[in-house]
């Protein structure tokens, strides 16, 4: 018999377990976080009108649990841990157990009705693992490189050599694959050669770009912009109006974006332009480059969105 009411169901992962409770029922239910278990989680919910679940960003653990549970159709929202934390202080509530934690994003799934998240599928999935790999490989290679400053034993500077080789012919392996899924992508690749064309952005910041913002191209200015962290916020209280700050965002993202900024407020010419005209007005470096960044991102936005290449109309930058 179909319990027509809505329901709202916090999931909390662990490595083996997924702890799910529905709400207002108060109903709580243990399944294994494996295939098996997914299968009977789906077989279970079938009785119920789920309005919306949320599962909290665990280290991708959350990841088979929310992707299958989406691909059948159910409004998912994988949520940041800081907000669903904020949630559960704001309850006064401090104790933390995993009834406790699959009940409070319930409960969060009722009272705060988040957005559903944008899942990627397998393939879009893989990218990201890659991208991810990439960059754990690099911050090894930048740990040994500081470290072989440092040592000037002959055999210890001869290990942290064949360490950093490694290391580099791994990150080359990924950055390989990486680009050899983006090629099997009529769409991707579509976007990336299109990135290519902005000066500024080269084969890394695309690959970045594509693979941690799904959204690029589907968005406003303002939404990509807020979505990476490059957005200002205001600052105001009563009669108080302080400066508007940056917040948030994907770090992933925004660092490529950095990146980018740095080389296009130097070779792009209309970037270096924009940037060279906010320092002149006395800008600190540091909050013209943030504008560079969010200028940057909203023009491969719309160059996405538009289907077309760097051209002479996104020169003019004001």
């Amino acid at each position: 018999m179909t319990n027509h009411q809505d329901t709202y169901v916090g999931i909390d992962v662990s490595e083996g377990t997924l702890d799910v409770w529905l709400y207002p029922m108060d109903v709580l239910r243990s399944f294994e976080n494996s295939n098996a278990g997914i299968a009977a989680l789906i077989k279970y919910f079938k009785p119920y009108n789920v309005a919306k679940i949320v599962i909290e960003a665990t280290g991708n653990l959350e990841y088979e649990c929310a992707y299958a549970l989406q691909s059948k159709g159910y409004q998912v929202a994988v949520m940041n841990p800081q907000f669903t934390a904020a949630f559960r202080t704001m309850r006064g509530k401090f104790t933390k157990t995993d009834a406790e934690d699959a009940q409070m994003l319930a409960l969060f799934a009722h009272k705060m009705d988040p957005q559903v998240s944008l899942l990627p599928n397998t393939q879009e999935k893989k990218l990201k693992d890659l991208a991810s790999r990439r960059r754990q490989l690099i911050s090894m290679i930048v740990a040994e490189r500081n470290r072989l400053r440092r040592i000037k034993d002959v055999d210890v500077c001869n290990s942290i050599k064949r360490i950093i080789a490694v290391l580099e012919d791994e990150k080359m392996e990924a950055v390989e694959q990486l680009l050899s899924l983006i090629e099997d992508n009529a769409q991707h690749k579509g976007n990336y050669d299109l990135l290519l064309t902005i000066p500024g952005i080269g084969p890394a910041v695309a690959a970045t770009l594509i693979t941690e913002l799904p959204e690029l191209g589907q968005l406003k200015s303002k939404q990509i912009a807020s979505l990476v962290g490059v957005a200002p916020h205001a600052n105001e209280s009563g009669k108080s109006a302080r400066k508007s700050k940056t917040k948030g965002g994907r770090k992933c993202a925004r660092s490529a974006l950095y990146m980018a900024a740095l080389t296009g407020s130097r070779s792009n010419s209309a970037l270096s332009t924009f940037y060279q005209r906010l320092v002149n007005e006395g800008k600190p470096k540091k909050i013209a480059l943030v504008a560079v960044m969010r200028k940057l991102i909203i023009i491969a936005n719309n160059i996405i969105k538009d289907q077309r290449p760097w051209e002479d109309n996104f020169k003019q930058i004001t």
